[in-house]
C-alpha cells in the first residue's frame, strides 16, 4: 500500500473518518468529508504513528482550504525528508 492510499484510509471511516474509502477523493476538502479540528488532531496523530514523523506547528490546524491532497503531500513530504 503506497502513502496515498494509507493517508485515505486513514481518512476513511477505517480510520478516523465519517465515509467509505471510496468516496474520498484527492480533490475533496476535509471539511467536506467530515472533518472538523477534532477529528483533524486525531488524523494527526494517527499519521505521525503510522509513518513516524511530525508535524510542523503550522500544519496541525484545519482550514476551510485544507484537502486530501495536501495531507498527502505533508506526509510524502516528511517521509522522504
Amino acid at each position: 500500500m503506497d502513502i496515498s492510499q494509507a493517508v485515505r484510509l486513514l481518512l476513511s471511516n477505517q480510520g478516523c473518518g465519517l465515509l467509505p474509502v471510496e468516496e474520498i477523493q484527492d480533490g475533496s476538502l476535509l471539511y467536506e468529508i467530515g472533518f472538523d479540528s477534532l477529528r483533524y488532531m486525531e488524523l494527526v496523530v494517527l499519521l505521525e504513528e503510522q509513518f513516524a514523523f511530525e508535524f510542523q506547528d503550522d500544519q496541525l490546524e484545519i482550514s476551510e482550504a485544507t484537502s486530501v491532497s495536501d495531507i498527502i503531500k505533508t506526509v510524502q513530504g516528511s517521509v522522504q525528508a
